[in-house]
């Protein structure tokens, strides 16, 4: 909430359905805001979040129909629809006679700090608000409808001014006998939960027509019901946080129920005895995986609450408000750290007693969007999620000396795109990434870590490598300087694929997806058009590469050979037609290359070639989801033709001059001149 002091307090947290979805909440002493999940630059920051609808205290949600319109809550029971296409406001306030400076007894509903605000997850149309009774509109505000009792205790004891006797502070804040929590069950619609901060549980099975108190035995008179959660797989279903921490009592209080409340289990065993809970929530993908949120962090349960374990990995110690499931993704609003992603929820919904005894476990992939952004860390910004395929493997143990860890990415033919060992290499021009390095190539790393081959980790334990879902870059030559142009592969194209894992004596398997950016009007046959463009034009940027490093090693070789002859007539022969062949080679590596660059900026002084020109179609042809258009096509063929022409020319010296030269100087006694590397000859 200020540039140096990331310290958001943040009260309830809900998302929408966009992409990115965005993350909604309320800070104190602050606005309500949204904000985007990741970005297509380097960071999430300032340019990805927005005010919206409501106040410092409130629940904040998004119209799941139209989430350009958000309602959001405050203290004195305030409650304001903002649409952002528009710029409209307006004020829905379910009783609109303001409290302010008035006891909780004297009003007619008491509207806590945060009151619950909740669509219902059957029915996009029906908006809820808690006072100590439950409201609905079907009307985005225009009219409330009452559809329960109260609720709470209505300890009128407990009801009174707030402070005093000299100052009070009646802003709602300190109101008591209030609907703290509610909710709706995705299951059966018409099933509704309504959790008071005086201790109660009341569960209604026909839209509100009738309730019954179901409050759960074992839990303490006076606690303040948190959260709610309904069962997303039984419908009876519910899920209970309270907290007893106003009363000096700081153990948690967790329960589940899956008979609509008849019969309650308290599922806190293994939770801290000081470590109170606000909030409990159910993954919906997987039945029994847990997520709780505590004062000092998060914690996970894979049996249904049955025993718990950290989650905390890189979050601060810090109070967690509230938890929400989107995708497979945790969002965790904090007390004083703002908002927090986890970003892969896959590792938690397959990870086994029999993962973990494994020499080796691959765990599938979730689906990769393909879409832009940088994921480093970026002091005073938000870290994106892994800008690509996400590979979670655990081993056992770290490999022995000598052994290594392979990654490899299949297409759905078999086709092997791109393949990663944990031996370490480097100038290869890879692009994929390694955690915790990130899988973008930023314009201020230095030039041969941006070039390095990412390594695959292979640490005893969970390890995680991301590969940036490019094929193969072109190749390099040493001192290579370009004018822009992007040499990296390009990116797959939506669709099935396959990660294989070689480690520990095994080949493990796992299909994953590559998933079309969803705000793209590209189609698949574009996209498919696009990689086949991208990919003719990085081989022909590595053949006028390989071309100018065969240049160049030949005018090395004969640069050598002249300290090795003498000055006799047949030796000035020799190295006449040494120079004669090198004037040749050198011409054309002129017009493959520019030769006179030194340094980025000289491409200013010196007219590009036809490696960078073809590097920087490829770059314009990479912009966006697009088929290639005419003129980049036409600009192809052009290019293609002089480089086609080059190297033939190339491969004419190759067949003749080089022969002939090579045939003078074995009678001379001294080594012949090749232009494949050592390693290629070899082959």
């Amino acid at each position: 909430t200020q540039a140096n002091q990331p310290t958001a307090q943040i009260y309830r947290v809900s998302t929408d359905d966009r992409f990115p979805y965005r993350i909604y909440g309320a800070q104190q002493d602050n606005t309500a805001l949204w904000i985007a999940s990741r970005s297509d630059g380097r960071g999430i920051s300032e340019r990805d979040w927005e005010p919206t609808a409501g106040g410092e205290s409130g629940t904040i949600v998004p119209d799941p129909a139209n989430p350009s319109v958000v309602y959001g809550g405050s203290y004195d029971g305030l409650l304001i629809r903002t649409d952002h296409e528009t710029g409209e406001v307006r004020d829905v306030n379910v009783w609109p006679d303001n409290p302010m400076g008035w006891g909780a007894a004297d009003l007619e509903y008491r509207f806590q700090w945060n009151f619950p605000l909740f669509f219902s997850p059957n029915d996009p149309k029906v908006l809820y608000a808690a006072a100590q009774m439950l409201f609905k509109t079907t009307d985005g505000g225009q009219s409330w409808t009452r559809i329960s009792p109260d609720l709470t205790r209505d300890d009128k004891a407990k009801q009174g001014p707030s402070g005093g006797p000299i100052t009070k502070d009646n802003t709602s804040v300190e109101y008591y006998d209030t609907i703290f929590a509610a909710a709706e069950s995705p299951l059966q619609k018409g099933l509704l939960w309504a959790g008071s901060d005086d201790g109660l549980v009341h569960v209604s099975r026909d839209g509100g027509g009738s309730w019954k108190d179901v409050t759960p035995k074992q839990m303490p008179a006076w606690a303040q019901v948190n959260s709610l959660d309904p069962d997303p797989f039984h419908a009876g279903g519910l899920y209970v946080a309270a907290t007893m921490y106003k009363l000096d009592d700081d153990r948690p209080y967790l329960f589940r129920t899956q008979d609509y409340g008849a019969t309650w289990t308290a599922i806190d065993a293994g939770l801290p005895a000081g470590d109170f809970t606000r909030v409990v929530r159910a993954d919906p993908v997987r039945p029994g995986l847990l997520y709780a949120g505590t004062e000092h962090g998060v914690f996970v349960s894979f049996d249904d609450g049955g025993s718990w374990r950290p989650l905390q990995l890189d979050l601060p110690l810090v109070p967690v408000t509230d938890l929400a499931v989107k995708g497979a993704e945790l969002v965790a609003a904090t007390q004083g750290r703002g908002f927090w992603i986890l970003d892969d929820l896959a590792v938690l919904r397959q990870l086994d007693p029999a993962a973990e005894a494994a020499p080796a476990h691959l765990f599938t992939p979730s689906g990769a969007y393909r879409v832009g952004g940088g994921d480093r860390k970026v002091p005073g910004e938000g870290q994106n999620p892994p800008a690509g395929v996400a590979v979670y493997y655990s081993l056992k143990q770290a490999p022995a000396p000598g052994e290594t860890v392979r990654l490899e990415f299949v297409a759905a033919d078999g086709t092997v795109i791109r393949s990663f060992s944990s031996a370490a290499t480097t100038g290869t021009g890879g692009t994929g990434a390694a955690a915790p390095a990130a899988s973008a190539e930023p314009e201020d790393e230095p030039e041969d870590r941006r070039r390095a081959e990412p390594v695959v980790p292979a640490k005893a334990g969970l390890n995680l490598f991301v590969w940036d879902m490019r094929y193969p870059p072109a190749s390099r030559f040493p001192g290579m300087v370009l004018w822009g142009g992007d040499v990296r592969g390009p990116r797959a194209t939506p669709g099935r694929y396959t990660v294989r894992l070689e480690a520990a004596g095994e080949t493990l398997e796992a299909p994953f997806a590559i998933l079309a950016d969803p705000r793209s009007s590209a189609t698949q046959a574009d996209l498919e058009a696009q990689l086949a463009f991208l990919l003719s034009v990085r081989d022909g940027v590595t053949r006028a590469n390989d071309a100018v490093g065969a240049i160049r090693r030949v005018a090395a070789q004969i640069g050598e050979l002249e300290t090795r002859l003498g000055p006799g007539e047949d030796d000035r022969a020799v190295a006449a037609a040494a120079k004669a062949l090198e004037d040749k080679v050198v011409t054309i590596e002129k017009a493959l290359y520019q030769t006179q660059n030194r340094s980025a900026q000289d491409p200013l002084n010196f007219p590009i070639r036809l490696n960078n020109k073809l590097a920087l179609l490829g770059e314009s042809a990479a912009t966006g989801d697009y088929r290639p258009t005419d003129q980049a096509v036409a600009v192809r063929k052009l290019l293609m033709g002089q480089l086609d022409a080059q190297l033939e020319a190339l491969d004419a010296v190759w067949k003749t001059d080089l022969p002939a030269l090579n045939a003078m100087i074995r009678s001379r006694g001294v080594a012949v001149i090749t232009p494949v590397k050592p390693d290629e000859e070899r082959r």
